[in-house]
């Protein structure tokens, strides 16, 4: 049964609601009535504000009660809300202020709800709309307005060039959100403590979303909380049974990086009922790592679910599988075909020892939720059978009505319903298996080399850290060049390590560059389009530490 987005307003939980870790490190509990009542008010502010149906309103609030009421209010108003990451997210005052007014642009927002500290950031990025702080009414009789088209503009993460918006429907989002209930029904007591942002898709549908809509409690820390106290994170799921946790891949690595075994005594994690894994390709070595630190502490390894989704599906497209260990699967290292069979070495499930021997090991993301079809297709369009890499696509009623606009990139796109993700995968068993982004490749004879299995062989192999590194591809005066650019002091044995992965054709260089120079999107991805565009103008320098080319062919 799909519940519907403004529904819980009519009867809300008096025995539920959202806490907030506040500041002083106290929890606020907001329940549900008191929320409803917030979102009235919202929604009639922004009516008496001139707001129309349909029209868009950027939400520029930290996680909090005034983001859920801003969301919510801005629905029940007929608007179409459209999350913008806060200044801290992308770090740099000059990139956020682009950032942002590139977001309130593409979006035609007439309005802009902010928290009163960033209302002056946001007349500065749009000049043009009306900036509202919260609402100071803490109730309003209900309105009747009619509902927008549009149910959400989720802003993409720009990883691969400026940031788009996909236009999400009503149904699009009660269709993903039943979804996800349905994968968890009867197995879960609710959403843990999501940290993620709230302008990220995993944060705002996942750890949001569905728990309000399906009137459960949810507690939320804010994305700095968690960097600055991940053992508390952590104790906040002590002793609870039936909790779903949500972390990307870099969460895991964070977790292991910070928290030392020692201070884990007495911690019972033997009632997480899963941690979801997406926003970003699972590494084999980071899950087995968290799996180590965290086993002692009674986390079982069945309990880590890897998951695929995407903007342009809502959020969630497959998840592994409850009642077992997830699996990966060793692919023989060197460049790969699109369309023809993958030569694959052997299997394993996740533990918390990686499984040795060669070859890129590539974790599986599980099956398709309920009502969504996954398959892989040449480029012709043509369905590819099992253990052939191909790109993925996606069918089925949580697939967005769209961008909000062309890009000279339109790696991910739909065709008649059908969603080309531009990410490049195989199918095993029902199970998906993500390689990596299409356009984040070199093609050579026929081959393609993908950054993101480079950059984790530098990062199993411990000859470079993610943080620190960033792998970009493409043509240097027509020849095909892979450039490590790295913050760390050495790069010895990277070329060595890469050389045969890329073969023979394909020059290997590593340049120091300063951590500044590693551009990352609000959700952590590297930007690797704009860093090679950079390259390119030689707005990028450093010494070259390393190259496979021979000493006289760099003079």
């Amino acid at each position: 049964m799909t519940t519907g987005l403004l529904d819980w307003l009519d009867a809300p939980s008096a025995s539920a609601g959202l806490r907030f870790l506040g500041d002083d490190g106290a929890w606020e509990t907001v329940p549900y009535p008191a929320l409803a009542g917030l979102v009235r008010a919202t929604a009639r502010d922004l009516r008496e504000r001139g707001l129309t149906t349909g029209q868009v309103v950027v939400i520029l609030r930290r996680t909090g009660p005034g983001f859920a009421a801003a969301f919510f209010g801005t629905l029940a108003a007929g608007g179409t809300p459209a999350p913008l990451a806060p200044p801290a997210a992308l770090g740099d005052a000059r990139r956020w202020r682009e950032h942002a007014a590139h977001v309130i642009a593409e979006s035609g927002a007439a309005l802009v709800l902010a928290d009163r500290d960033l209302a002056g950031a946001a007349a500065a990025a749009g000049p043009a709309c009306a900036v509202l702080a919260p609402a100071t009414a803490r109730d309003a009789p209900p309105g009747s307005w009619t509902p927008a088209e549009t149910a959400l503009l989720q802003f993409t993460s720009g990883s691969r060039g400026r940031v788009r918006g996909v236009r999400v429907s009503r149904g699009n989002l009660e269709a993903n959100i039943a979804m996800i209930g349905r994968r968890w029904a009867g197995r879960a007591a609710g959403t843990g403590v999501p940290w993620l942002p709230l302008h990220h898709d995993l944060g705002l549908i996942f750890g949001l979303l569905t728990p309000v809509v399906r009137g459960e409690p949810v507690a939320l820390m804010r994305p700095e909380q968690f960097v600055q106290q991940p053992l508390r994170w952590l104790r906040e799921h002590h002793g609870r049974s039936g909790l779903v946790m949500l972390m990307p891949n870099f969460g895991l690595e964070y977790i292991v990086r910070r928290v030392r075994p020692e201070r884990l005594g007495g911690l019972d994690l033997s009632g997480v009922e899963a941690v979801v894994t997406g926003a970003e390709r699972v590494r084999l070595d980071a899950a087995a790592a968290f799996l180590d630190l965290l086993g002692p502490c009674g986390l079982r390894p069945s309990a880590l679910r890897p998951a695929y989704g995407l903007a342009e599906a809502t959020l969630g497209v497959t998840c592994a599988p409850l009642g077992r260990a997830a699996r990966a699967v060793a692919v023989a290292p060197g460049p790969l075909r699109m369309g023809e069979p993958l030569p694959l070495l052997g299997s394993a499930e996740l533990s918390p020892r990686a499984p040795s021997g060669p070859g890129t090991w590539h974790v599986g993301c599980g099956t398709p939720l309920d009502g969504l079809a996954v398959r892989i297709v040449d480029d012709a369009g043509r369905r590819l059978p099992d253990g052939t890499l191909g790109e993925i696509t996606v069918t089925g009623p949580s697939v967005a009505l769209g961008h909000t606009s062309e890009q000279e990139d339109r790696a991910t796109r739909f065709e008649d319903g059908v969603l080309l993700t531009g990410d490049a995968g195989f199918m095993i068993d029902g199970e998906l298996y993500v390689v990596g982004r299409i356009g984040d490749s070199l093609q050579v004879r026929g081959r393609n080399v993908y950054v993101e299995d480079l950059e984790a062989v530098l990062t199993e192999e411990g000859l470079l850290t993610r943080q620190r590194t960033a792998v970009l591809a493409g043509y240097l005066d027509d020849d095909p060049v892979v450039c490590v650019l790295t913050a760390a002091p050495s790069a010895e044995g990277v070329v060595a390590c890469l050389a045969p992965l890329v073969g023979p054709d394909v020059t290997v260089r590593v340049v120091r560059v300063k951590a500044g120079a590693i551009e990352l999107t609000s959700s952590g991805k590297p930007r690797r389009r704009a860093m090679w565009r950079k390259l390119l103008a030689g707005e990028i320098d450093g010494p070259l530490l390393a190259s496979s080319e021979p000493a006289e062919a760099r003079r």
